[in-house]
Protein backbone atom coordinates (compact mmCIF):
# COMPACT_ATOMS: atom_id res chain seq x y z
CA UNK A 1 0.00 0.00 0.00
CA UNK A 2 2.70 2.37 0.81
CA UNK A 3 5.51 0.86 -2.37
CA UNK A 4 1.84 2.19 -4.26
CA UNK A 5 1.20 5.74 -2.56
CA UNK A 6 4.89 6.24 -2.95
CA UNK A 7 4.86 5.30 -6.48
CA UNK A 8 1.85 7.02 -7.19
CA UNK A 9 3.63 10.43 -5.28
CA UNK A 10 6.62 10.02 -7.25
CA UNK A 11 4.65 9.51 -10.86
CA UNK A 12 2.48 12.72 -9.91
CA UNK A 13 6.25 14.79 -8.90
CA UNK A 14 7.17 13.62 -12.36
CA UNK A 15 4.40 15.05 -14.53
CA UNK A 16 4.69 18.66 -12.49
CA UNK A 17 8.26 18.82 -13.11
CA UNK A 18 8.00 17.38 -16.96
CA UNK A 19 5.09 20.12 -17.39
CA UNK A 20 7.53 22.51 -15.48
CA UNK A 21 10.59 21.99 -17.62
CA UNK A 22 8.88 22.02 -21.14
CA UNK A 23 6.90 25.08 -19.89
CA UNK A 24 8.58 27.28 -22.63
CA UNK A 25 7.49 29.35 -25.15
CA UNK A 26 8.12 28.16 -28.73
CA UNK A 27 6.78 29.48 -32.04
CA UNK A 28 5.28 28.13 -35.65
CA UNK A 29 7.71 28.34 -38.43
CA UNK A 30 7.75 30.33 -41.18
CA UNK A 31 4.93 30.68 -43.86
CA UNK A 32 3.02 27.42 -42.20
CA UNK A 33 -0.66 26.80 -40.99
CA UNK A 34 -0.79 23.56 -38.58
CA UNK A 35 -3.01 22.06 -37.03
CA UNK A 36 -3.88 21.29 -33.29
CA UNK A 37 -5.43 18.35 -32.12
CA UNK A 38 -6.68 16.55 -29.72
CA UNK A 39 -3.97 13.45 -29.76
CA UNK A 40 -0.85 12.79 -31.33
CA UNK A 41 -1.97 11.19 -34.90
CA UNK A 42 -3.48 12.60 -37.28
CA UNK A 43 -6.86 10.67 -36.50
CA UNK A 44 -7.57 12.86 -34.09
CA UNK A 45 -9.55 15.78 -33.63
CA UNK A 46 -8.64 18.99 -35.15
CA UNK A 47 -9.00 21.10 -31.95
CA UNK A 48 -7.90 24.58 -33.98
CA UNK A 49 -4.81 25.95 -36.39
CA UNK A 50 -2.18 27.94 -35.92
CA UNK A 51 -0.57 30.35 -38.15
CA UNK A 52 3.29 31.52 -38.67
CA UNK A 53 4.47 32.96 -35.70
CA UNK A 54 1.86 31.94 -33.22
CA UNK A 55 3.20 31.26 -29.93
CA UNK A 56 2.62 28.33 -28.12
CA UNK A 57 3.58 27.10 -24.37
CA UNK A 58 5.07 23.71 -24.25
CA UNK A 59 3.53 21.17 -21.63
CA UNK A 60 5.27 18.18 -22.99
CA UNK A 61 7.71 16.97 -25.41
CA UNK A 62 7.93 13.59 -27.59
CA UNK A 63 9.49 12.21 -29.97
CA UNK A 64 7.50 13.81 -32.88
CA UNK A 65 4.38 15.42 -31.30
CA UNK A 66 4.98 18.31 -28.56
CA UNK A 67 1.76 18.75 -26.20
CA UNK A 68 1.09 23.04 -26.12
CA UNK A 69 -1.27 25.61 -25.01
CA UNK A 70 -2.48 28.41 -27.64
CA UNK A 71 -2.66 32.00 -26.85
CA UNK A 72 -6.33 31.33 -25.92
CA UNK A 73 -5.61 28.60 -23.90
CA UNK A 74 -6.21 25.37 -26.28
CA UNK A 75 -4.13 22.39 -25.05
CA UNK A 76 -3.62 19.74 -27.93
CA UNK A 77 -0.65 17.96 -30.25
CA UNK A 78 1.27 19.42 -32.86
CA UNK A 79 4.17 17.83 -35.18
CA UNK A 80 7.23 18.84 -33.33
CA UNK A 81 9.17 19.47 -36.91
CA UNK A 82 6.49 22.60 -37.35
CA UNK A 83 7.31 24.30 -34.11
CA UNK A 84 10.98 26.31 -33.29
CA UNK A 85 12.66 27.66 -30.39
CA UNK A 86 13.70 30.81 -32.63
CA UNK A 87 11.76 34.12 -32.92
CA UNK A 88 10.42 33.98 -36.31
CA UNK A 89 11.17 36.63 -38.67
CA UNK A 90 7.88 38.16 -38.77
CA UNK A 91 7.93 38.98 -34.99
CA UNK A 92 11.80 40.04 -35.25
CA UNK A 93 10.29 42.17 -38.43
CA UNK A 94 7.49 43.77 -35.81
CA UNK A 95 9.69 43.91 -33.12
CA UNK A 96 12.29 46.08 -34.80
CA UNK A 97 9.94 47.70 -36.84
CA UNK A 98 8.54 48.61 -33.04
CA UNK A 99 11.68 49.64 -31.77
CA UNK A 100 12.23 51.46 -34.38
CA UNK A 101 9.11 53.77 -34.05
CA UNK A 102 10.39 54.33 -30.38
CA UNK A 103 13.57 55.35 -31.24
CA UNK A 104 11.91 57.61 -33.63
CA UNK A 105 9.43 59.08 -30.92
CA UNK A 106 12.55 59.19 -28.87
CA UNK A 107 15.07 61.13 -31.56
CA UNK A 108 11.56 63.53 -31.90
CA UNK A 109 11.48 64.53 -28.28
CA UNK A 110 15.24 65.02 -27.62
CA UNK A 111 14.91 67.26 -31.45
CA UNK A 112 12.39 69.33 -30.02
CA UNK A 113 13.88 69.16 -26.18
CA UNK A 114 16.96 70.20 -28.48
CA UNK A 115 15.27 73.11 -30.13
CA UNK A 116 13.37 74.48 -26.90
CA UNK A 117 16.85 74.18 -25.49
CA UNK A 118 18.24 76.35 -28.47
CA UNK A 119 15.38 78.30 -28.33
CA UNK A 120 16.20 79.18 -24.35
CA UNK A 121 19.94 79.13 -25.10
CA UNK A 122 18.71 81.97 -27.49
CA UNK A 123 16.77 84.05 -25.77
CA UNK A 124 19.39 83.86 -22.63
CA UNK A 125 22.00 85.06 -25.04
CA UNK A 126 19.66 87.67 -26.17
CA UNK A 127 18.96 88.77 -22.26
CA UNK A 128 23.26 88.19 -21.67
CA UNK A 129 23.34 90.87 -24.08
CA UNK A 130 20.95 93.03 -23.01
CA UNK A 131 21.98 92.76 -19.61
CA UNK A 132 25.14 93.71 -20.69
CA UNK A 133 24.03 97.33 -22.63
CA UNK A 134 21.91 97.88 -19.62
CA UNK A 135 25.36 97.03 -17.21
CA UNK A 136 27.20 99.78 -19.85
CA UNK A 137 25.09 102.28 -19.76
CA UNK A 138 24.54 102.09 -16.23
CA UNK A 139 28.51 102.25 -15.72
CA UNK A 140 28.14 105.64 -17.73
CA UNK A 141 25.53 106.91 -16.04
CA UNK A 142 27.51 106.00 -12.79
CA UNK A 143 30.88 107.97 -13.70
CA UNK A 144 28.80 110.88 -14.94
CA UNK A 145 26.56 110.93 -11.66
CA UNK A 146 30.62 110.62 -9.95
CA UNK A 147 31.68 113.32 -12.24
CA UNK A 148 28.50 115.51 -11.24
CA UNK A 149 29.27 115.08 -7.47
CA UNK A 150 32.96 116.00 -7.72
CA UNK A 151 32.01 119.35 -9.21
CA UNK A 152 28.65 119.77 -7.20
CA UNK A 153 30.98 118.82 -4.13
CA UNK A 154 33.67 121.86 -5.44
CA UNK A 155 30.81 124.33 -6.55
CA UNK A 156 29.61 123.56 -2.95
CA UNK A 157 32.95 124.41 -1.15
CA UNK A 158 32.62 127.78 -3.80
CA UNK A 159 29.14 128.16 -2.02
CA UNK A 160 30.19 128.08 0.95
CA UNK A 161 33.02 130.99 0.72
CA UNK A 162 30.47 133.08 -1.32
CA UNK A 163 27.85 132.59 1.25
CA UNK A 164 30.82 133.69 3.81
CA UNK A 165 31.79 136.66 1.39
CA UNK A 166 27.75 136.94 1.12
CA UNK A 167 27.59 137.58 4.67
CA UNK A 168 30.47 139.94 5.19
CA UNK A 169 29.01 142.21 2.55
CA UNK A 170 25.71 142.20 3.71
CA UNK A 171 26.70 143.06 7.12
CA UNK A 172 29.01 145.95 5.60
CA UNK A 173 25.75 146.74 3.84
CA UNK A 174 23.86 147.42 6.75
CA UNK A 175 26.44 148.84 8.56
CA UNK A 176 27.14 151.16 4.98
CA UNK A 177 22.70 152.30 5.71
CA UNK A 178 22.78 152.67 9.31
CA UNK A 179 25.89 155.23 8.53
CA UNK A 180 23.99 156.73 5.45
CA UNK A 181 20.74 157.05 7.51
CA UNK A 182 22.93 159.11 9.85
CA UNK A 183 24.32 161.06 7.29
CA UNK A 184 21.35 162.04 5.94
CA UNK A 185 19.68 162.97 9.17
CA UNK A 186 22.65 165.11 9.77
CA UNK A 187 22.34 166.78 6.13
CA UNK A 188 18.51 167.47 6.67
CA UNK A 189 19.37 168.73 10.41
CA UNK A 190 22.40 171.09 8.51
CA UNK A 191 19.66 172.16 6.05
CA UNK A 192 17.54 172.69 8.34
CA UNK A 193 20.15 175.10 10.36
CA UNK A 194 21.55 176.59 7.22
CA UNK A 195 17.86 177.41 6.85
CA UNK A 196 17.02 179.02 9.72
CA UNK A 197 20.44 180.83 9.56
CA UNK A 198 19.57 182.15 6.39
CA UNK A 199 15.88 183.14 7.38
CA UNK A 200 17.71 184.62 10.31
CA UNK A 201 19.98 186.52 8.24
CA UNK A 202 17.77 187.83 5.88
CA UNK A 203 15.90 188.73 8.56
CA UNK A 204 18.45 190.57 10.05
CA UNK A 205 19.08 192.42 6.86
CA UNK A 206 15.51 193.28 7.00
CA UNK A 207 15.58 194.46 10.32
CA UNK A 208 18.61 196.64 9.29
CA UNK A 209 17.23 198.14 6.65
CA UNK A 210 13.66 198.75 7.88
CA UNK A 211 15.70 200.30 11.15
CA UNK A 212 18.08 202.26 8.32
CA UNK A 213 15.64 203.54 6.83
CA UNK A 214 13.45 204.26 9.88
CA UNK A 215 16.31 206.47 11.12
CA UNK A 216 16.94 208.10 8.03
CA UNK A 217 13.21 209.52 7.98
CA UNK A 218 13.95 210.86 10.98
CA UNK A 219 17.20 212.64 10.22
CA UNK A 220 14.98 214.25 7.04
CA UNK A 221 12.23 215.21 9.55
CA UNK A 222 14.95 217.04 12.09
CA UNK A 223 16.30 218.71 9.16
CA UNK A 224 13.28 220.54 8.50
CA UNK A 225 12.43 222.15 11.44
Amino acid sequence: MKTSVLSLLTLTLLLIVSTVSFAETRYVTDQLIITVRSNKTNNHEILTTLRTASPVKILEEGAEYLKVRTSKGIEGYVRKQYVSKAIPKKIQIEQLQQQRATLESQLQQQRQEFQEKSGLAMTSLKQLETLGDELKTTRLQLEQIKSDYDKLKKSSDNVVNLAAERDQLLEENSRMTNELVVLQEENRNFHRSNMIQWFLAGGGVFLIGWLIGKISRKKRGYGQF
